[in-house]
């Protein structure tokens, strides 16, 4: 059997203007880009780092939906910045999290919520898990 791959597809109002932040927040790379005889955008892709994600205009059959992604970067803070320089809104502010990251949660304009994640520390499931189960409630 083959191996399997996995492309994420956004649906979005506006799939260039999304392209073009994730060029300026992520340093994403546009890749092709196929229009409808209307102009909207039915397929597209870009790579953040090794990954490849496809994207396209809503319309009446793939309506505009979030996602949740998460990005393991080096550092987190600098990312969270140029995700919100960018026009990023912050969910959940960039911090020390128990499970050893750095971690935090950012919506871009176009719905999409991006959990930005540097690794701390080496921690065995086990560690987590107590680490969890002390974390006040």
């Amino acid at each position: 059997m083959n191996e399997i791959t996995v492309t994420p597809k956004l649906v979005v109002d506006s799939a260039d203007r999304a392209i073009d932040f994730y060029r300026r927040a992520l340093s994403a790379e546009p890749g092709v880009r196929y229009a409808g005889p209307d102009g909207r955008v039915v397929y597209a892709e870009f790579r953040l780092g090794a990954s490849t994600l496809s994207i396209k205009d809503a319309d009446e059959h793939d309506p505009a939906a979030g996602a949740l992604f998460t990005l393991d970067v080096p550092d987190a803070n600098a990312v969270g910045a140029a995700l919100e320089q960018a026009g990023a809104t912050v969910v959940f502010p960039i911090d020390d999290q128990p499970y050893g990251l750095r971690q935090g949660r950012l919506r871009d304009p176009f719905g999409i919520q991006w959990i930005v994640s540097q690794q701390t520390d080496d921690l065995s499931p086990d560690e987590v898990q107590r680490r969890l189960d002390s974390t006040p409630g």
